[in-house]
């Protein structure tokens, strides 16, 4: 058995990888498990708020992420009925509450890269992959986990404390007996990406929501691997559409051209289930959750990853509190307290709201939803109010008040 008195972190994903940094530039041992043996380059979250590029200053990050990112200063609201632009919205309103009031489009596996690049300065952190974690337990003293190596060989690793950010279907969360409260939507969503210039060609901001009753479309820019640009759209999958014909050249052209009226060249696609679920408890003894394995939500809006983010921050400065004397319960405890409280209130609640005004078909509700949306961005006060709830600083500030 490898004795260490540190910290364990099942996932080396964006939130694992995060915490893990934040923690050995604070002298505490750190040792990560992951399965795969690099970061996935699918095209998984893309969207860095203006909440995490101020936490990421601490960190150094936020210079390598500008430098690799598109600035996305605004957002759009589009009715695909009318074809008109009902809000725009303008993340420099919050200049007064924010370092950086826009949002960076960045996929995740280039903001995971720039993250282990500051982590493996350290010498407090240690990535193992590709391992699987196969079972973790904990006692009155620490936490242990089994990881199972390529060649079959099982290891256990023993720490003080064991992190799961090992995804939505975590073994982590599971073990510790948590529910994951809430429900998967009947439609999945196939994501198709263009190195077409949409933006150019129709107009669009970087980021855009463009709402329909039926067919409604998400669309934003993110740089690809030439740093050229590639426009992710997301369409939603019909329940009566089978797998094999949402994933279909025809069926993705069909959409292009009723959303957009274009059929232009695709280079990705990827469909999947969506979810909307939060963890009954995110800590269990000396065991605790952050991320995907506390939270799974729908992408409309962007807020998944950044939640998990403010989960690893939030955590880690607790566990360095624990590590200089602390009480570990009474800190533990408010983190459960502060990060569930807000999942449910910030992310649960305003990504559903988001998925619904795309989709209301009501068409006496949808006018009013969209009515409503276009006086908030007309009011400065609300116009204030509703960038910061969607950029998670009020979250973030609801969170740090949670005693």
């Amino acid at each position: 058995m490898a004795k260490q008195d540190g910290i364990l972190i099942a996932g080396g994903g964006p939130v694992g990888v995060l915490t893990g940094l934040y923690l050995a530039r604070h002298g505490i041992p750190v040792t990560v498990f992951d399965k795969a043996p690099k970061p996935p380059e699918d095209h998984r979250a893309a969207t860095l708020q203006p909440s995490t590029l101020d936490l990421f200053d601490e960190l150094g990050l936020t210079g390598p992420i500008l430098e690799q990112g598109f600035k996305s200063p605004h957002f759009q609201w589009r009715d695909r009925v009318t074809h008109e632009i009902v809000a725009e919205f303008d993340y420099g309103r919050l200049s007064s509450v924010s370092n950086h009031p826009y949002v960076i489009q960045l996929e995740q596996h280039k903001t995971v890269n720039i993250t282990l690049a500051a982590a493996n300065a350290h010498p407090d952190f240690v990535l193992h992959r590709p391992v699987e974690v196969l079972a973790v337990r904990q006692d009155a003293d620490g936490a242990e986990c089994d990881v199972q190596h390529e060649d079959g060989r099982v290891e256990t690793f023993r720490g003080r404390y064991l992190i799961g950010c090992d995804g939505g279907r975590s073994i982590v969360r599971k073990t510790i007996g948590s529910s994951f409260d809430g429900f998967t939507w009947p439609e999945r969503f196939n994501i198709v990406s263009t190195p077409v210039d949409l933006g150019a060609l129709l107009g669009f901001r970087l980021r855009n929501y463009c709402s329909h009753p039926e067919r409604w479309v998400s669309l934003m820019k993110v740089p690809g691997e030439d740093g050229k640009g590639l426009w992710r759209c997301v369409f939603p999958a019909k329940t009566e559409e089978s797998d094999e014909e949402v994933m279909s050249d025809g069926w993705i052209a069909a959409r292009f051209e009723e959303c957009l009226g274009v059929t232009p060249e695709v280079v990705h696609r990827n469909m999947y289930n969506v979810h909307q679920r939060v963890a009954g408890s995110f800590r269990n003894g000396r065991i605790v959750l952050a991320g995907d394995a506390a939270h799974v939500n729908n992408p409309i809006g962007g807020m998944g990853m950044n939640s998990g983010f403010q989960d690893g921050i939030t955590l880690a400065r607790k566990l360095i509190d624990i590590w200089k004397g602390a009480d570990a319960d009474a800190l533990l405890d408010r983190y459960d307290r502060q990060r569930r409280l807000t999942a449910i209130e910030y992310v649960q609640a305003q990504s559903i709201a988001n998925k619904r005004l795309l989709e209301e078909k009501d068409p006496e509700v949808r006018r009013q939803r969209l009515d409503d949306l276009r006086r908030t961005c007309e009011d400065p006060v609300k116009h204030l109010e509703f960038v910061k709830r969607g950029s998670l600083v009020a979250m973030w500030e609801k969170s740090e008040q949670i005693e």
